[in-house]
């Protein structure tokens, strides 16, 4: 179970601007991994931003600019980025 927290009115996205706000963030280009409803403000605030979101789970219309099928498959990205 996973209880989300925040301030009325609002929304992943405005935690992804408030992050980018940062002066560590200048210049930066977010992205988002996410895969329920909640993440889509995200993935449209993080596009805003000149980065995208990326999906994670079975196809379906969303704001993200990339998916991926699974866990797995994120842990997996991040190792090769990271490298």
């Amino acid at each position: 179970m996973v209880v989300e927290l925040r301030p009325p009115g609002a929304d992943k996205g405005d935690a992804v601007r408030a992050f980018m706000s940062e002066p560590d963030f200048a210049g930066a280009r977010p992205l988002f991994v996410g895969d329920d409803l909640t993440d889509e403000d995200a993935f449209l605030a993080a596009a805003e931003l000149g980065g995208g979101g990326i999906l994670v789970g079975a196809p379906r219309e969303t704001a993200a600019k990339w998916r991926l099928d699974d866990v797995a498959a994120v842990s997996a990205w991040l190792t090769e980025a990271a490298a």
